[in-house]
């Protein structure tokens, strides 16, 4: 017996149709409102090339904050272009201290760009982590949070 769902509804007390072999059973204990499936969006895909938009302009307070943050991820990238590796991992300590504090208002102010950042942030430490640092790796999640990181800061 095949059994699909036919019909949503939206209230304190939802309700479930079922249709079985051709029978159809309601089971509701108020009327409902329906939502129909096609008013759900679709999904959209951003390139991996391109940054999202960040929500709404940082105040002077905010970009006053983050200011350090950058700054420590341009001098960590900095570092590892020049191949000092030493000085990449005290930078991105440094960065990494700001950053407990920076989070959550970058959370809230990078909206769709959050998961480039986080992102480009696991692939640092996992880079930076080994005997031998990957400088090609450290590189590519630094470029990728610097340049979120910017889109937020230069929002207008």
């Amino acid at each position: 017996m095949k059994l699909t769902t036919t019909l949503i509804t939206v209230l304190s007390i939802a309700a479930l149709t079922i249709t079985s072999c051709g029978k159809k059973e309601v089971t509701t204990t108020e009327p409902a409102a329906t939502v129909p499936a096609a008013t759900t969006p679709a999904a959209t895909t951003t390139p991996a090339a391109t940054v999202p938009a960040a929500s709404g302009p940082l105040s002077a307070t905010e970009k006053a904050q983050l200011t350090p943050v950058r700054t420590a991820l341009v001098m960590t990238n900095t570092a590892v272009k020049t191949g000092d590796m030493a000085k990449a991992k005290t930078q991105f300590d440094k960065f990494s201290g700001l950053w407990k504090v920076a989070e959550p208002m970058v959370k809230a102010k990078a909206g769709a760009s959050y998961p480039m950042i986080s992102s480009g942030i696991e692939m640092v430490k996992t880079a930076m982590s080994g005997a031998t640092p990957d400088k090609a790796k450290a590189g590519e999640g630094l470029n990728s949070i610097i340049k979120a990181m910017d889109v937020i800061m230069n929002k207008k």
